[in-house]
């Protein structure tokens, strides 16, 4: 019986454990000031770089998983949307 406690136990923490690390999200950081951000619809941004440096870029997104990292070079801009998430809106920007 104990053994079967512990046992739960072990398994319970470890599930635990697990499902914390899955929610977690990865490294993120503001973006810069000289990263605009065009809405163009609940599901699809534009990203401006208007730093004087590249800048790897994520878009956050509220009920769907979140875009890939890019690296937007100086000037440039990125089109990102999440057309394939039907219940996917745009949350916000950050760096990664």
């Amino acid at each position: 019986m104990m053994k079967n406690i512990a046992r739960a136990a072990a398994v319970a923490t470890v599930a635990g454990v697990a499902l914390v690390g899955a929610v977690t999200p990865a490294s993120a950081g503001t973006k810069p000031a000289c990263v605009s951000v065009d809405v163009r619809s609940f599901n699809h941004v534009v990203m401006y770089n208007n730093c004087s440096t590249s800048q790897r870029l994520r878009v956050v997104w509220n009920n769907a998983r979140d875009s890939g990292c890019f690296t937007v070079a100086s000037g440039a801009s990125k089109d990102v949307n999440a057309y394939n998430q039907p219940f996917a809106s745009y949350d916000k920007v950050v760096t990664c």
